[in-house]
């Protein structure tokens, strides 16, 4: 598999010696199946060197931040200690300890918003990794098409891509018997509503007189016919079925691409991760598989 709409790729790690067929990229519905299933799993020590290289860096910025956190509580409490009175330092100015109590307060609050954060997408990533079979080829993606825009603005075509692929998706597919559902529920229309059928009852028909009862009871046809034009243009808009796997093809490559960039700039800047994180994306790679050889 070659480069992609993603970024730039370095050949796919194998860890086979024979040479592997046509790949495919997994889907979700695959990661789903394996963990019900009971395939064998990948283990951190089969991964490739980049990707375990990117795992110990997170374990690492984790491990950072929990002693960052106990750090911050031992500082705050001396801090107030120093300006409630409790500890007397020579040159104690009250209003710069104010001012570096609100400093470490705040970096505390930020932590502690983070931290699960952080946590929450190292354990996807071993959880995505230890559902991928042994052989499973990973596949190094180095983000390309720097659109040097800042990590808010690649945030905001992110979200804006995922409402369009959801709006996308969110069109009703019409089943093939459509047109049978549609002719029951006509025929349906023209039933009258009878009671009084009992001994002694006087009978009574009531007939709906709707003017769409009507025209069912007369031109059925005719209705199924002006329901099935409404059903398809409901269907088709704002494009028709195929076109809109396209065109959802094309948004969910932009977001991957989009979403590799935001990683790579979080990397760079040392800005926040956003909850949500995709563990391929954080980890840099995309699975591929390679299907095996049936014999003739």
């Amino acid at each position: 598999m070659g480069d992609d709409a993603s970024g730039v790729g370095s050949p796919a790690w194998v860890p086979r010696t024979e040479a592997a067929p046509m790949p495919r990229a997994l889907t979700s519905s695959d990661w789903r199946a394996r963990q019900v299933g009971k395939e064998a799993m990948m283990e951190l020590s089969q991964a490739p060197a980049f990707v375990a290289a990117k795992v110990a860096m997170l374990a690492d910025s984790c491990a950072a931040a929990a002693t960052r956190a106990d750090e911050l509580v031992e500082q705050i409490a001396h801090v107030r200690d120093r300006l409630n009175g409790r500890v007397r330092r020579e040159g104690d100015d009250p209003a710069k300890l104010g001012i570096e109590l609100d400093r470490l307060l705040a970096e505390e609050t930020t932590l502690r918003r983070q931290r699960p954060v952080e946590t929450a997408i190292i354990d996807k990533c071993r959880t995505w990794l230890a559902a991928l079979p042994p052989e499973t080829p990973l596949k190094q993606i180095i983000p390309g098409g720097d659109d040097g825009l800042p990590l808010s603005d690649v945030r905001a075509r992110v979200k804006k891509l995922k409402s369009a692929v959801e709006a996308l998706k969110g069109v009703p597919v019409s089943p093939p018997d459509i047109r049978e559902k549609v002719r029951t529920y006509v025929q349906g229309l023209t039933r009258p509503v009878i009671g009084g059928i009992g001994a002694g009852e006087s009978l009574a028909v009531r007939w709906p007189m709707e003017p769409h009862v009507l025209m069912a009871f007369l031109e059925p046809d005719v209705l199924v016919d002006r329901l099935m034009l409404a059903i398809n243009q409901i269907a088709n808009t704002p494009c028709p079925l195929a076109e809109r796997e396209q065109r959802i093809a094309k948004l969910e490559e932009e977001i991957d691409r989009l979403q590799r960039t935001e990683e790579a700039i979080v990397v760079a800047t040392g800005a926040p991760r956003e909850a949500g994180c995709l563990p391929w994306v954080v980890l840099g790679v995309k699975a591929i598989e390679a299907p095996s050889v049936r014999a003739p």
